[in-house]
């Protein structure tokens, strides 16, 4: 299968959520690829004791295919620091790494688009996108009730409850939110347009409590 969309995930904070309501399997819903940079992975999962890390690494060996760790120079001069200074933290080691996967040469091939995926607005703004024309921002929210809009899920909002319970007060930003709102039907068409998961379909997560039947928000 020929896939015309990359999700980037371009910090921590999407995986983390995801993972604390049992939800990663919803960045798969979508007809893409995903690509998470490799200083993104260890910021989210070098502490095992963190919310969610055991839950991010099992979901990425299961998902191998799908899922590409995008290793960077960034990451790499990292790791040989630590070797000397074990306890070295960086800041802002992931969003350079992020950057550093979108703008290598060859990451979008032909037609291909590009989705950067992350919970912070903050961050977003710090990550320059230099084609529009091919890459689209959303945050946790934004792809959520995407796939809310489509009928992949039937609660955004519970992924979030789902999460708190867990412990994490995730960020709720809409970036798209009063700005460039052609960018939910590109994102749409570039899913491929998939039918909608319904409950209890191969690929819905069973006993979850984001796929019951109810009634759903409309965007």
């Amino acid at each position: 299968m020929t896939l015309s969309l990359k999700i980037f995930v371009v910090d921590t904070g999407p995986l983390i959520t995801l993972a604390l309501a049992e939800a990663l399997d919803y960045l798969l819903f979508v007809n893409a690829s995903v690509v998470i940079p490799d200083a993104v992975l260890h910021e989210a999962t070098y502490d095992a004791a963190r919310l969610g890390a055991a839950s991010i690494i099992d979901w990425v060996k299961a998902n191998h295919t799908r899922v590409e760790i995008a290793a960077t120079k960034a990451y790499e001069v990292f790791d040989a620091a630590r070797r000397t200074v074990p306890n070295l933290r960086e800041p802002n080691l992931g969003e350079r790494a992020a950057v550093e996967v979108i703008e290598e040469p060859g990451r979008l091939i032909g037609d291909e688009r590009g989705v950067l995926l992350c919970e912070e607005s903050a961050v977003l703004r710090r990550i320059v996108v230099r084609d529009r024309t091919r890459i689209v921002e959303v945050s946790t929210l934004d792809f959520l009730l995407i796939l809310e809009a489509e009928q992949r899920i039937q609660s955004a909002e519970q992924i979030f409850d789902r999460a708190q319970q867990a412990g994490r007060a995730a960020s709720r930003v809409a970036t798209m939110a009063g700005g460039d709102d052609a960018a939910v039907p590109r994102f749409v068409i570039w899913s491929g347009g998939a039918e909608p998961l319904r409950p209890g379909a191969a690929g819905a997560p069973q006993g979850n409590s984001s796929t019951r039947p109810e009634a759903s928000s409309a965007r």
